[in-house]
């Protein structure tokens, strides 16, 4: 029998395809959140969480400092269309707790401890931890790897995560990198931890050109790569950098190649996925802006800003990249109406980076193509039915 939830997000779903799929979503396009529903904060916007992490379906959001009314971490859904409601979920968990990424499989909490999404989203506060593991700590994250060594009865489930030492007050958030890659076994019930390399400091040969300190660090989607600012590097200055990872799980060694240098200090750079063999792109935000980077040679490496439709757009915090290529993130904004007269909101904007005229001019004239033209609407629906699949959650 389908629960409640289940049987709301089943009518939700239930707008038809066909033809309508294949029109692009809007550029940019903004859902506010309702104070009522999420309280507000001291100017009296609804509340937005201190850091937003976003499925790879664009489907919930799992936010941080939620606010009063939804807790120290809460899940958000947004909907399919608009006009639907969000929903939203209170969770066990605690600041600054993060998913694993890619698959989203479990949700992170900052002493290690793994829930599973499904079960995040039936029981709410009264979930239970699948198993306990992987890099603790306020500052940490996670990707699932795709690598299929085999363990006694098939191939295990790969998580690798990164941490790095908490530090003091002045040096919180920053020092040297360490990451850990657990093979599981799990079997729907309690989860096993098969292997497990242990934490592993890295990039000790970078010492020489980029010291051992480093600061706002992020594990890529597949977990072969990382971004992060070395605070004293001998060779030129701070800079946000992409660095490889290896390739195996169990690599007992990281080359911490250098992949990237965005020339700049922005707030953490996060990953997309990687398509055909194409490097993943970033976004990343900036004095309250967002700005996303396609890091292939024909683009140059040029940042482009998403477009403000909206007045006065200030992203809270880093934003995410769907699985199809949307970026999210959350903000404030005004609505103005025809009289000047202009409304505070607050919410999540949802931007298709190939919509964005910018850079669709600069790829122009470098006589390169787009990946491609748009998101479409079904490209958006394909990655919600995928990922509810996956999950064994209702579409």
């Amino acid at each position: 029998m389908l629960s409640m939830w289940a049987c709301f997000n089943l009518a939700a779903s239930a707008a038809p395809g066909g033809a309508a799929d294949s029109v692009c979503i809007d550029a940019v396009s903004y859902w506010p959140l309702d104070a009522s529903q999420v309280g507000q904060d001291s100017q009296g916007v609804p509340a937005l969480g201190t850091y937003e992490r976003v499925s790879p379906d664009g489907r919930f959001v799992l936010r941080s400092f939620s606010g009063r009314k939804l807790g120290e971490v809460a899940l958000i859904e947004l909907p399919l269309e608009q006009h639907q409601p969000m929903r939203f979920y209170k969770t066990p968990l605690r600041n600054e707790a993060f998913p694993v990424q890619g698959s989203w499989r479990y949700l992170v909490d900052v002493d290690g401890r793994h829930f599973r999404l499904a079960e995040m989203l039936q029981l709410q506060l009264a979930a239970q931890p699948a198993f306990k593991g992987g890099m603790s700590g306020f500052y940490a994250a996670a990707s699932e790897l795709k690598s299929q060594i085999p363990g006694s009865d098939g191939p295990l489930i790969w998580i690798r995560s990164m941490s790095w030492p908490q530090g003091g007050r002045q040096g919180q958030g920053t020092g040297p990198l360490q990451v850990r890659t657990l093979g599981l076994r799990d079997s729907g019930g309690q989860v096993e931890v098969v292997r497990d390399t242990g934490a592993q400091f890295i990039c000790g040969a970078r010492n020489v050109s980029d010291g051992n300190v480093y600061t706002l660090p992020m594990i890529s989607v597949d977990g072969l790569e990382f971004s992060a600012i070395p605070i004293s590097p001998a060779q030129g200055a701070p800079s946000m950098r992409v660095y490889g990872l290896g390739g195996q799980a169990l690599a007992t060694q990281h080359p911490c190649d250098l992949r990237a240098d965005l020339q700049a200090t922005p707030g953490k750079a996060v990953f997309g996925f990687s398509e055909s063999g194409r490097p993943a792109m970033l976004a990343y935000t900036h004095n309250g802006s967002v700005y996303f980077v396609d890091r292939r040679d024909e683009a140059k490496g040029q940042a482009f800003q998403v477009e403000d439709l909206k007045t006065r757009v200030l992203a809270s915090a880093f934003p995410g990249i769907t699985a199809d290529g949307r970026i999210v993130f959350g903000a404030t904004w005004q609505t103005c109406g025809p009289e000047g007269a202009c409304k505070v909101q607050a919410g999540y904007v949802v931007a298709d980076p190939f919509q964005n005229r910018d850079y669709r001019q600069h790829m122009a004239s470098q006589g390169a193509g787009l990946p491609r033209a748009c998101v479409t609407r079904g490209d958006v629906r394909k990655a919600r039915s995928d990922f509810a699949a996956q999950h064994g959650i209702p579409p």
